[in-house]
C-alpha cells in the first residue's frame, strides 16, 4: 500500500540544491510525497452511492491524510470481474460490493479471506422494478416475464421468495445481457424484470416519463442484508488497518457533509468528476435527493449484528449458505469504524 514517489522526490531534491533557502521547504514537500496509495474498487459505475468518496478526494481530505486514493469501476473490463474477486486477488485493497458477495466468495474450509468494514447505506436502496406498462403490479404477477440478470448469486432465488410469498408460483425466464447491459436491455423492453438500485436506475426512468413498479426483497419476506458494503482482507497486518481506519474515517466525515451540506457537496462533486453518469445535473440532484437520507449520520458505516445474522439464517434455511462452518460475526466487523 505504501508508495514512495522517487521521482518527484528527486526533482524537489535537486530544485532544493539550486535553491538554498527553500531546502526546509523542499523538504516538507518530500514528506508529504510519501503517501499510502490505497486501490479501491467500486460497485458500480460512479454515482451517488459514492458522493462521500467523491467529495472527499474533490476536498484533497484523502492527500492531506497522507492517502493516494486509486479507485475504478466495473466499466474498466466490462464487469467481467466481480469486485470481491479483485479484492481476494490481491489486485486491490478494498472493495465495494453486497453481503452475499462475502458469503458466496470470501471463505473456505480453512479461513474467511474477506470481511466488511462499513456499509455506505444505513437502508437499502435496492428493488426488483417492472414498467408499469406492463400490467405487473405485485411480485405474484410476474408470472413467466423474463428477469434480465447479472450472472450473480442468489438474485433468482430472492426473486422466487418473493413471488412466492406474495402467494404465487415462480415461473419467470432469466437471460443475462451483461451486468453492465442490464439497465439498457431493461429499458428497450428485452425482459420485464430488472434488479437496480432505486436512487439511480430507478431514478433515470422516472426523469425520462417511465413510471416504474418496486418491490423491495424486505417487503416480500427476504431479510436482505446490505447492498453496498466497504470489503477488505480479513488478515491486515498494523499499517494497512491503519490506512483502513483513516480512510473510514474521512468517509464518515464527507459523507455527514452531505446531510450537513449538500448543496455544497454536490455542486464540488459536479465539479470535480468527469464523467457521463454526471453531465445532467437534473438528474443528479434529484438522485442525491433520493438517496441522501439513506446514509444516515453519527452511524454512518455502522452495521447491525441482527441484519446480517437474518439474512444469512434467511440463506441457510433454503440451503443457500455455506459458510464452511464459520460464524456469521467473522464476515464483518465495525472495528475499523471506531476510534483508535
Amino acid at each position: 500500500m505504501r508508495k514512495l514517489v522517487m521521482l518527484a522526490g528527486l526533482v524537489l531534491s535537486l530544485w532544493s540544491c539550486t535553491n538554498p533557502a527553500k531546502e526546509s521547504a523542499a523538504s516538507d514537500k518530500e514528506e508529504l510525497l510519501e503517501m499510502d496509495t490505497l486501490r479501491l474498487a467500486l460497485d458500480w459505475t460512479p454515482n451517488v452511492l459514492h458522493t462521500g468518496i467523491f467529495y472527499a478526494e474533490s476536498q484533497k481530505w484523502f492527500q492531506e491524510a497522507g492517502i493516494h486514493l486509486i479507485w475504478d469501476t466495473p466499466e474498466r473490463d466490462n464487469y467481467t470481474k466481480k469486485p470481491i474477486f479483485r479484492l481476494l486477488d490481491g489486485e486491490v485493497d478494498l472493495a465495494v460490493g453486497p453481503s452475499e458477495h462475502l458469503f458466496a466468495f470470501a471463505a473456505d474450509s480453512a479461513q474467511v479471506h474477506a470481511q466488511a468494514v462499513a456499509s455506505l447505506l444505513q437502508s437499502d436502496r435496492s428493488a426488483f422494478v417492472v414498467k408499469k406498462s406492463s400490467g405487473i403490479k405485485r411480485p405474484a404477477d410476474i408470472g413467466s416475464a423474463t428477469y434480465l440478470g447479472y450472472h450473480t448469486p442468489l438474485e433468482e432465488h430472492i426473486l422466487k421468495a418473493m413471488i412466492e410469498a406474495d402467494g404465487a408460483v415462480a415461473k419467470f425466464g432469466t437471460e443475462t445481457p451483461g451486468r453492465l447491459q442490464v439497465w439498457d436491455a431493461f429499458r428497450k423492453d428485452s425482459g420485464e424484470v430488472a434488479w437496480v438500485f432505486l436512487h439511480w436506475e430507478a431514478m433515470q426512468s422516472e426523469l425520462a416519463g417511465d413510471s416504474l413498479n418496486t418491490f423491495i426483497p424486505n417487503d416480500y419476506g427476504v431479510p436482505y442484508g446490505y447492498s453496498s458494503v466497504i470489503m477488505a482482507p480479513k488478515v491486515l497486518d498494523a499499517d494497512q488497518a491503519d490506512l483502513i481506519r483513516r480512510f473510514l474515517d474521512i468517509c464518515r466525515k464527507a459523507y455527514q457533509e452531505c446531510n450537513n451540506h449538500p448543496d455544497l457537496v454536490l455542486d464540488s462533486i459536479l465539479d470535480h468528476i468527469q464523467h457521463p453518469n454526471f453531465v445532467n445535473h437534473v438528474f443528479m440532484r434529484q438522485a442525491f435527493a433520493d438517496i441522501r437520507p439513506h446514509f444516515g449520520t453519527d452511524q454512518w458505516g455502522v452495521m447491525a449484528d441482527q441484519k446480517w445474522l437474518d439474512y444469512a439464517q434467511w440463506l441457510e434455511e433454503r440451503g443457500l449458505n455455506d459458510l464452511q462452518a464459520h460464524a456469521v460475526k467473522e464476515f464483518y466487523s465495525n472495528e475499523f469504524l471506531e476510534p483508535k
